[in-house]
């Protein structure tokens, strides 16, 4: 009886699958624009984003996935005119977005999300802008029951960015802010 319990919780756990939770930690390299009009012009920093995804449904490969980030604070060093020595640009946030993935060996996605960026700096305060951003992923996952361990590459381009002469401080920071993000990502389906 003891051993035919066993047995029957073996098979029933290698017959479980992934379910539709993702959980994964991303590595960016965020870039961002020079404001040559006002001679500004910062580093290019490293960030790191948690991010949890919800598949919402599914239709044979084809996923719509809901997911929402954190995007941890980064800090990049400003150079120019009118800007203290050694000044920093602090980065931070939030998103909400949608991705469609679909599983065929590999994992090919597409999605937009909305970011909510924290800016700051010393000279130049600090502002909050909100503005969507589109992303492009491949990636693979290992088929294992229970747990998928995931990895690839992500790509992510803001769909508006701050473009002319700033006429604020704020105009600033969001002319600085990153235009183009790459990162790379691991993480598990569970």
């Amino acid at each position: 009886m003891r051993l035919t319990l066993i047995c029957l919780a073996l098979v029933s756990a290698t017959s479980l699958s992934a379910s539709d939770n993702e959980l994964n930690l991303l590595v960016s390299k965020q870039m961002t624009r020079d404001y040559s009009a006002a001679d500004i012009s910062s580093d290019q920093p490293v960030g790191i984003t948690l991010r949890y995804g919800r598949d919402l449904m599914g239709l044979g490969p084809a996923q719509l996935q809901l997911q929402a980030g954190y995007h941890a604070e980064t800090s990049a060093e400003l150079s120019g005119s009118g800007v203290t020595p050694s000044e920093k640009y602090k980065n931070s946030g939030y998103s909400l977005g949608l991705q469609a993935q679909w599983r065929l060996g590999v994992v090919l996605g597409a999605g937009a999300e909305l970011r909510a960026e924290r800016l700051q700096s010393a000279t130049y305060g600090s502002t909050t802008q909100i503005r969507p951003w589109i992303t492009g992923r491949v990636g693979f996952s290992m088929p294992l029951p229970l747990v998928q361990p995931v990895f690839g590459l992500e790509v992510a381009v803001p769909v508006t960015s701050k473009s002319g002469d700033a006429t604020s401080d704020e105009d600033v920071l969001k002319r600085i802010s990153p235009n183009f993000e790459v990162s790379v990502y691991g993480g598990i389906r569970f």
